[in-house]
């Protein structure tokens, strides 16, 4: 499966361009929507990647099934944009920043852009490159699934709405195996349960919260929060853990403001 052509199936959506690459998949873009030097790599820190970011928050944000399925809200479309321009190696980058603070035994905080590195190092657990799920998946895979149920937890997603979204799905230039994929999980309530037991460490756990996290955006309402909580609670991360992963999140969502 070509997770590569996945994202750019849910960055892009339907009507926009594609670019094939050589091996029949969708080709990212510069940068690379995956986690290291297999999906292009990514280099510096995260300032670089947001200062690419035209128009503040809603520069990337807007258009594409991402938007659709992430909402309108400031906070989402922060991260959408935060994700479109940097893939999935953000969620990576900011969960392996937290975490090694919180191993550090700092106080919770938002490190400045310039000092999260633009992926998360090899041998860190965090490197996407590197790390499968308990099921034996990418890890991205497992990153995607969490942000769509995390969206779909406060019920703007209803019925009528999903349907729209997997009848785009089936016109995206993507493989059977890719949209079956999506179609999948667009077709699964928010299930946060499902989402816990992909963790195969506790890097993995953090993993996946951040990128709950960054999909629901400012926790609006009490079905949201009731999401998170539980969510939490299933991946049996520290209080002080999910801290510092809030904290960071907030503090790079905030940046894209």
């Amino acid at each position: 499966m070509n997770l590569g052509s996945i994202l750019e199936g849910l960055m892009q959506g339907q009507g926009n361009a594609r670019q094939a690459d050589p091996m029949g998949g969708a080709r990212p873009p510069q940068g690379g929507f995956g986690g290291g030097s297999g999906m292009g790599g990514l280099q510096g820190s995260l300032s670089d990647i947001v200062s690419k970011i035209p128009g503040g928050m809603g520069g990337l944000a807007g258009g594409g099934l991402l938007s659709i399925i992430l909402g309108s809200g400031a906070g989402r479309s922060a991260g959408g944009s935060l994700l479109k321009a940097g893939g999935l190696a953000v969620l990576s980058a900011v969960a392996f920043k937290a975490y090694d603070d919180w191993k550090k035994n700092q106080a919770p905080g938002a490190a400045p852009l310039d000092r999260i590195p633009a992926q998360a190092p090899a041998g860190s657990g965090f490197h996407l490159d590197e790390e499968k799920d308990k099921n034996g998946n990418e890890l991205g895979l497992a990153l995607v699934q969490a942000m769509i149920s995390a969206a779909k937890s406060d019920g703007h997603l209803d019925g009528e709405e999903t349907t729209r979204i997997q009848q785009q799905i089936q016109q995206l230039g993507l493989g059977n195996a890719e949209k079956g994929f999506l179609m999948d999980v667009m077709g699964k309530p928010a299930d946060a349960a499902a989402i816990a037991r992909l963790a195969r460490t506790k890097e993995q756990a953090a993993e996946l919260y951040a990128a709950s996290r960054m999909a629901i955006g400012d926790v609006n309402t009490p079905e949201e929060k009731a999401y998170l909580d539980r969510l939490t609670a299933l991946l049996d991360l520290p209080a002080d853990l999910v801290a510092h992963l809030d904290t960071q999140i907030d503090g790079v969502r905030g940046a894209i403001a």
